[in-house]
């Protein structure tokens, strides 16, 4: 899965002493979600694809309802019985039967993971289950290294056993578990193979037997065989650029715990009111509210499969998904009772919007938060000019772009609002430029919502006067890939058979960007280059090595 790294549900507000604890109104639930999904229809010109919404209050289904096409080539509309793909929204599934073993003495998701997969190689340092579940183990994504290879997610048939290798080839983490939070489907692959190596069973079964059956989630299955009939079906679509045409998208994949579930919006809101009541018991589901906590003690959002949040003051629980061209989402209020699930198959649909209009409708309206907006100030063109330039994420070596563009600074298209000479508002987020002995701006923290810092520093731009250093074919064994780069009219170009084929550009000293990829590359004591890197989204460092001449 993917997308990126990933968008989560809410924004983090401060909480201002605002409190809708109570019940919201059954009547008002209702025509609310009917006048938030008659606003999303009416923006989805026909014929497209479309989404499923349910919505439930104190446990009680009130509103099921969808719009859209579920099969556009015969016309079958979309229902609220249609079953769609969960996405990511299905790791909570999988936390969930790792916490129900556990409760049997079967596990304990603090075990490190290599107890029950040793193929994983020793990396030195304990990976724990639940540093999976937190997405703070570390572990390189595999849809990120298998991109390597030229033929990623979508250009080839996956298994679980290929997710496994791929896996248990990487011989060095992103960052030693603990230390971060990063979000990674590795880790929710291992953790259904742990669920089958120590139940005896299947993990399609297991959740069948253990969560599916037991609370009358009938519709619900694994996509464990993307050659499987399922009836009631929508098929995924994607489309190319704003007014392409739309296209076919469905995970042609045997993958899951990641992602993987086939539901509808009834069987969603049965599981979310099953947390709210917590007729499974209440160690099962305080075990999955339980926020992860970082090495050096700070609590994240992130806990077993949920994100534990706020929106506009009130508490909220859930995940959002995206896989091929289905997007959903799954939010419960716990205060209110109030749960609102959102299926879509149609990639260009917002399932985080529709749900939060729904949010807005049954439990709005909210007060004005009293957080102060910062007082901006005034800056000429010149001293916003000493801004312009290259950064370089100190964690992941990516290059970030500052421009100034009809007088307002900008990184990466977002706006710098300046709250003194040099400190800036970038969203919700305070970025402040730190200058060297020369009194030159050389490195920008921006402080994040969640407690931690990104740190950016400053690159001279850069241009190669001998491009042919670079070329040549770089081979890695951990991601199977062998990288060919040739100078052609002035420009390195990179070739990864059987699909990439792009120009690399000059970013900053030794370094190249494209298609979403960092390169650098490092010299051995005499300047000769000996080593070449790769980074992306999910996967921050690949080693490559000159290969052999064939």
């Amino acid at each position: 899965m993917f997308t990126n790294p990933f968008r989560i549900l809410c924004i983090i507000l401060i909480v201002f002493g605002f409190s809708v604890a109570q019940i919201p109104d059954k009547q008002k639930v209702v025509a609310g979600a009917e006048r938030a999904l008659e606003r999303a229809a009416k923006t989805n010109s026909m014929p497209a694809p479309g989404c499923a919404v349910g919505v439930s209050v104190n446990g009680e289904s009130v509103f099921e309802k969808a719009f859209g096409l579920a099969e556009m080539e015969h016309n079958v509309p979309n229902t609220a019985q249609t079953i769609f793909e969960s996405g990511s929204v299905a790791k909570q599934f999988t936390a969930a039967a790792l916490v129900l073993l556990q409760q049997e003495g079967k596990l304990s998701i603090d075990d490190p993971v290599r107890k029950y997969i040793p193929e994983l190689p020793d990396y030195g340092t304990p990976l724990t289950i639940r540093h999976m579940l937190n997405h703070t183990a570390g572990l390189r994504d595999w849809g990120s290294v298998m991109e390597l290879t030229g033929a990623g997610r979508g250009d080839r048939v996956i298994t679980q056993d290929i997710a496994l290798d791929v896996i248990a080839r990487q011989k060095a983490l992103d960052f030693a578990p603990g230390a971060e939070y990063s979000y990674s489907n590795s880790g929710y692959n291992l953790a259904a193979i742990i669920v089958e190596r120590v139940s005896k069973q299947k993990f399609a079964d297991f959740l069948k037997e253990r969560i599916f059956k037991p609370l009358g989630m009938n519709h619900s299955s694994i996509r464990d065989d993307y050659r499987r009939l399922v009836p009631g079906r929508a098929q995924g679509y994607s489309r190319s650029g704003a007014n392409g045409p739309w296209m076919l998208n469905m995970p042609i994949m045997n993958v899951y715990g990641n992602g993987g579930i086939l539901t509808t919006v009834g069987d969603w809101l049965k599981w979310n009111a099953m947390l709210d009541s917590r007729s499974m018991g209440a160690p099962l589901v305080e075990a999955l509210e339980t926020q992860g906590v970082l090495n050096d003690g700070r609590k994240i959002t992130y806990a077993l499969g949920l994100v534990v949040d706020s929106y506009k003051g009130i508490r909220q629980i859930g995940h959002n998904g995206a896989t091929a061209g289905y997007v959903t989402a799954l939010g419960r209020y716990p205060d209110q009772k109030l749960s609102v699930a959102v299926l879509c198959n149609g990639s260009a649909m917002d399932p985080n919007e529709l749900l939060e209009s729904i949010v807005d409708e049954s439990l709005g309206p909210f007060p004005s938060s009293p957080v102060q907006t910062p007082t901006f100030v005034k800056l000429s063109e010149d001293q916003l000019m000493k801004f312009v330039g290259t950064w370089r994420n100190e964690k992941t070596r990516n290059p970030n772009q500052i421009i100034l563009d009809n007088g307002e600074l900008k990184i990466n298209g977002g706006s710098l609002k300046p709250i003194s000479e040099d400190a800036f508002m970038l969203g919700e987020r305070k970025a402040k430029f730190i200058s060297n002995k020369d009194g030159l701006a050389s490195v920008m923290e921006i402080a994040n919502t969640d407690g931690s810092m990104t740190r950016l520093l400053f690159e001279r731009e850069w241009k190669p006067t001998d491009l042919n250093e670079f070329a040549g074919d770089w081979y890695s064994e951990e991601a199977q890939s062998r990288i060919s780069i040739a100078i052609e009219n002035g420009s390195a170009i990179l070739n990864l058979r059987p699909v990439l084929h792009f120009q690399l550009r000059p970013v900053y000293r030794d370094a190249f960007s494209g298609q979403g990829f960092t390169l650098w590359f490092t010299r051995d004591p005499s300047g000769k280059i000996t080593q070449l890197h790769v980074g992306g989204p999910r996967m921050r460092d690949m080693l490559f090595t000159r290969a052999l001449s064939r």
